[in-house]
């Protein structure tokens, strides 16, 4: 019988190892608060367009509908919303038309001031607490991200049968450990489960390697495959992309589009 541990209010409350998390679409969310001891997650996110206050409170409330929405469908609202964070960074002289370059030096100093612990209270994952998403990365919000939601509004007008098939509410995640001169995807973390790589994995990780030797339009400084952020679908990703990140890094052959793809399926 497949574990079901939904009724748990409190993180005391549940198993501590992944394989009694059945199907949970937040296993290792909840796993790695427990094990790291740091009982939130979210993230941090930066404003960086300023035009429109009312345009922008409505945009974030949008994003947190989704989140709740998700946490809902997968029963986790009642235990994971409490724990939940939205660090939202607003600054006018130093943010506005901000690029993803000058936002990931300014999350990397926020990182420095946190007192992040270096250890995890428990070896119950492999997961140390400098490397969770919430210090790990940020989500950037631009004019174009406005923009997105300008015309989901627009075309929302009621008669849609889900709001995913509306146009995609946009917003950026960045990688803060990233550099144009970087190689390779940075930490990609694997699943406690798996064993060590055989040969066959290490050929996907040397295919995935050619992959990213370069040769693509320039982003950011560099013609990899990798620039170390990536556009998301809101709906889709609000509530879930934190899991996504613990489980595989941003960086991941199955999951990353290039901008100016957008994640997921590359709209």
């Amino acid at each position: 019988m497949e574990p079901d541990n939904f009724a748990a209010r409190t993180l005391a409350e549940l198993p501590t190892h992944i394989a009694h998390y059945g199907r949970d679409r937040y296993a290792w969310t909840c796993l790695t608060m427990i094990s790291t001891g740091i009982h939130k997650w979210g993230f941090v996110i930066y404003r960086c367009t300023y035009e429109d206050d009312e345009l922008w409170s409505r945009y974030l409330a949008q994003l947190k509908s989704f989140c709740h929405a998700h946490l809902v469908e997968y029963r986790r609202a009642e235990l994971l919303e409490q724990h939940l964070v939205w660090v939202v960074i607003e600054d006018r002289a130093a943010l506005e038309n901000a690029s993803r370059s000058d936002v990931r030096k300014h999350f990397n100093q926020w990182v420095l001031e946190q007192d992040v612990p270096k250890l995890p209270v428990s070896g119950i994952t492999n997961r140390f607490p400098i490397d969770l998403p919430l210090y790990r990365y940020c989500l950037y919000v631009d004019k174009q991200c406005l923009e997105s939601f300008t015309r989901f509004q627009e075309a929302n007008d009621g008669t849609a049968e889900s709001l995913g098939f509306l146009p995609p509410v946009v917003f950026a995640v960045i990688d803060r450990s990233w550099s144009a001169d970087s190689t390779g995807n940075g930490d990609k973390h694997d699943d406690e489960n798996k064993d060590e790589e055989d040969e066959d994995e290490e050929d996907e990780d040397e295919e995935e390697e050619d992959e990213d030797e370069g040769g693509y339009p320039l982003i950011d400084g560099t013609d990899r495959k990798y620039v170390g952020w990536m556009y998301c679908n809101a709906y889709y990703c609000m509530g879930g992309i934190y899991e996504t990140l613990l489980q595989f890094g941003l960086y991941d052959e199955e999951y990353y589009e290039r901008p100016p793809a957008i994640y997921p399926g590359g709209a």
